[in-house]
């Protein structure tokens, strides 16, 4: 006879469940309604099944060994897709999203009422390199109904672009990829149809943005082109088709819109992005950023408009990062230096969980303003530091994988070198595309009147941690501005025909660059990975 153990499942909300004994914890979860997101497909390498477990499991495997040091391991961390239950047991979802079977009856009989009130949806979705993000629209009335968000299944596959036009090169590798996005989308649009009230065939015009190889891998184009120099689309046009032959889960007949790709790896996202922000009708001169796993760089000045892209990395977005985690509850998101240490600013103002993209800059400025870095990017060690207020000296200290900061006690979320180069290489890319940007138009950052910030990042990160790292070249802090996932938003817009026209003949003034054409590139990139020296913005 089968043994059965208990399960309580802490996620917002307590949840038993009763399970047997034996069976993986990820199983068990999936069976009580809960999903992981599973970026490495369960190889035990992303952490993003990562939990605290309080109970009988089965002892840490290797993988979890390596990814976990001695301390955590014992505090109960581990990986959901590597510890089978062996008796009763506790486990804690630190900000991880659960996602309810949409399929409960109740839920069903409110996106049945709903349906039946209200008129034709629209679904707008940002194709993320690592984050899929989708908004619902009453098409009627243009309100929102609800937004939702998920990791992009084929970060299972790579966390790069470039991986995975490797990947879809072959015609089986194409279509694995394109299943899974398809996959990806539809979830997103149960979720918002569950939440929103109605039901996915209500659905009647979905519009996409993504970067040029989302837009292949969607379409199910073939990337040579992208796997080569010049690295050009198959295709740049606006596509324009019906549910039925894309495998969404709308209406058959829905009109499916992607936007106009710029050139390059500059896509779809990029267009709609420059659209919704209003940039090319600014009368002076103005960048425009989109900080994501593939970075998105727009200059306008004098009528002309330029763009680039180059390949940031995925810790803009949290990932990669050892304490690493997407915007959720108990997610660091900045930092207030004080006299006797800091203080964290978490998302909901719970306990510190782990460091979204933007916690980690506002992190890596203050440990800057503090000289806790040097210029190259390397962790002092607490004897390079006896000037330093014991109360954040003992904050250095030596861990398994090297020098690294306890960025929380109680938590014990840290900062070690990885994460530190992880984000030199990412903000190294981006500013080299920055500035080869400007050279190209002969424009020197004083005469940018505007600097917009879109993607990643909240209103709350302190621009000024942003120039402290040297991520963006020095302007004044009151030219900087959050305009939140302009993507997403200039994909919203597109549902309606007029504004698809007005951002087509946009996208068709836009002067591609690619950067791997110019000599000085890597050059300039070798030299951003450096901090800038100056104490620019300080945060004291």
């Amino acid at each position: 006879m089968t043994e059965l153990v208990n399960l309580v499942i802490i996620s917002g909300e307590k949840k038993t469940c009763r399970v047997r004994r034996g069976m993986p914890l990820l199983k068990a979860l999936a069976e009580a309604g809960v999903k992981l997101e599973l970026p490495c497909g369960g190889l035990g390498t992303c952490g993003g099944c990562r939990v605290l477990l309080e109970g009988e499991a089965s002892p840490p495997a290797p993988e979890e060994v390596q990814f976990f040091s001695s301390q955590m391991l014992a505090q109960g961390w581990r990986l959901a897709c590597k510890t089978s239950l062996l008796g009763d047991a506790e486990v804690y979802l630190p900000g991880r999203e659960s996602r309810p079977d949409i399929r409960s009856g109740p839920v069903e009989k409110r996106r049945r009422t709903r349906a039946r009130e209200e008129g034709p949806v629209g679904a707008a979705v940002d194709l993320g390199t690592t984050t899929l993000v989708l908004t619902l629209v009453d098409l009627e009335s243009s309100r929102r109904l609800v937004t939702v968000a998920g990791l992009n299944p084929q970060t299972a596959v790579g966390a790069d672009l470039i991986t995975r036009v490797q990947h879809a090169l072959s015609k089986e590798g194409r279509e694995r990829l394109q299943e899974m996005l398809i996959s990806g989308i539809n979830i997103l649009i149960e979720e918002a149809a569950a939440k929103g009230g109605v039901i996915p065939e209500q659905i009647s015009m979905v519009t996409l943005a993504g970067n040029s190889v989302m837009h292949h891998l969607f379409l199910g184009l073939p990337v040579d082109s992208l796997s080569r120099t010049p690295f050009a689309p198959a295709r740049k046009e606006p596509y324009l088709t019906e549910g039925a032959k894309t495998g969404l889960a709308v209406h058959p007949r829905a009109e499916v819109y992607l936007t106009p790709l710029l050139g390059g790896f500059v896509g779809g996202d990029a267009a709609a992005a420059l659209f919704a922000s209003g940039l090319a009708a600014w009368p002076g001169k103005g960048l425009l950023v989109d900080l994501g796993t593939n970075g998105e760089i727009i200059l306008t000045g004098d009528g002309k408009v330029w763009a680039a892209s180059t390949a940031a990395g995925p810790a803009f977005e949290g990932q990669g990062i050892t304490w690493g985690m997407r915007a959720a509850p108990g997610a660091i998101t900045g930092v207030k230096l004080a006299r006797d240490g800091w203080y964290l600013e978490t998302l909901g103002g719970v306990a510190p969980l782990g460091i979204t993209g933007s916690g980690l800059i506002a992190l890596v400025a203050a440990f800057l303003s503090l000289g806790l870095l040097t210029q190259e990017g390397r962790l002092k060690s607490p004897e390079e530091m006896l000037d330093l207020p014991e109360v954040l000296r003992e904050r250095l200290r030596t861990g398994e994988n090297g020098q690294e900061v306890l960025v929380d006690r109680e938590s014990g979320v840290t900062i070690n070198q990885k994460d530190i180069r992880l984000l030199q290489l990412a903000k190294g890319a981006v500013r080299a595309a920055v500035d080869s940007l400007l050279d190209e138009a002969g424009v020197v950052p004083e005469e940018l009147d505007t600097l917009m910030l879109a993607g990643a990042f909240g209103s709350g990160l302190d621009p000024s941690a942003l120039l402290r790292i040297g991520l963006l070249p020095q302007v004044p802090v009151a030219r900087i501005k959050f305009i939140g996932n302009a993507a997403l938003e200039g994909a919203v817009q597109a549902l309606w025909p007029e504004a698809r026209r007005e951002l087509e003949s946009l996208a068709g003034k836009v002067r591609h660059i690619p950067l791997g054409n110019r000599e000085d590139y890597q050059e300039k990139f070798v030299a951003s990975l450096l901090f800038p020296a100056e104490n620019s913005g300080d945060l004291l």
